[in-house]
């Protein structure tokens, strides 16, 4: 694919093309619902279909603290090309169960419950309501740590599979990697796993345009802003202890089982990124027999809420990446 069929929103006028997406995507969510392997532990979904059709489809696995309405621009693109999409709130957002009850918090005491969520949804609702159509995997950041774990676990649901910006390995900024893990790990043999990091503060409704490390498109985030004031359920902004040392442990069963992942699998990487650490990324990619590597130098983690100059790149290179 050398152009996109579509053109994208204008970041002058987003917020009334937004309004319009929104109209759009009612139109095409063909079911909504909310899956629960256990009792008290619903997982929120969506599904959605273009009007004529659909013989493929993308799951979504968002990042932390994100929601499915974040991806709506993402949607809307994927079903412009012929895809349709099935997008769910992760264990902790939006408006699936949360194990605290200060919805700013992220909060889990094990990172294998998302790929147990993903399971029974994808076993119970996903598969059923797509037989015959071909399956490919979106994660992000977090999701997309939940994307290859999933992947190493249940091979034969999914074709092929994009990763953004992938967490591997989370940054933990000025604190040395080793030395981030094993706070978060006693802070919780302490019994203050439910507690935030000491750093991070509950959502404030502030826009913090110029600190912000997600995206570079100033459009698209004030949208978002917007959205998450609306919202309590869209208001995560920090995580755990238990969130923390979970997430710093997560590399080492990723890499480890990296060789089983037989599908083909393309990495985006944000050159500008601080929310992740890059090296690990390059090390999943020569594990994985099918793995390679596309850079964004410019991009922060968000790839998909860039400006609209390297969003369209983003978008070229993995809508192509799916239809090969």
């Amino acid at each position: 694919m050398n152009k996109l069929p579509f053109s994208l929103l204008s970041e002058e006028h987003y917020d009334e093309q937004m309004d319009q997406v929104a109209l759009r995507l009612e139109q095409c969510r063909q079911s909504t619902g909310t899956s629960a392997r256990k009792d008290d532990l619903g997982i929120y979904w969506e599904f959605y279909a273009p009007d004529e059709g659909c013989s493929k489809v993308i799951f979504i696995s968002h990042g932390f603290t994100e929601s499915t309405l974040e991806y709506s621009e993402l949607i809307y693109y994927f079903l412009r090309t012929g895809y349709g999409v099935f997008v769910c709130d992760h264990m902790g957002h939006g408006k699936s169960y949360r194990l605290v009850q200060e919805t700013w918090l992220t909060h889990i005491t094990s990172f294998s419950d998302y790929i147990k969520d993903m399971h029974y949804l994808i076993e119970h609702v996903v598969v059923p309501m797509t037989q015959g159509m071909r399956r490919y995997l979106y994660g992000h950041s977090m999701g997309g740590a939940i994307a290859i774990l999933y992947l190493e676990e249940h091979p034969g649901i999914f074709e092929k599979c994009v990763l953004s910006s992938p967490m591997v390995s989370p940054s933990s900024g000025d604190i040395p990697e080793f030395l981030g893990g094993a706070l978060a790990s006693f802070m919780c043999m302490l019994g203050q796993g439910e507690k935030p990091i000491m750093i991070q503060k509950p959502f404030d409704g502030e826009d913090h345009w110029e600190d912000n490390n997600c995206t570079t498109s100033k459009a698209r985030y004030l949208w978002y802003l917007n959205c998450q004031k609306q919202d309590i359920n869209l208001q995560n902004s920090a995580a755990t202890y238990s969130w923390a040392k979970e997430a710093a442990n997560v590399q080492y069963p990723i890499l480890a089982q990296a060789y089983s992942v037989q599908i083909p699998v393309l990495l985006c990487q944000a050159g500008l990124d601080t929310l992740v650490n890059l090296p690990p990324q390059d090390d999943l990619v020569r594990l994985l027999p099918q793995g390679r590597k596309i850079l964004y130098p410019e991009a922060k983690h968000e790839i998909y809420r860039s400006t609209n100059d390297t969003l369209e790149r983003f978008l070229l290179d993995i809508l192509s990446f799916w239809e090969e």
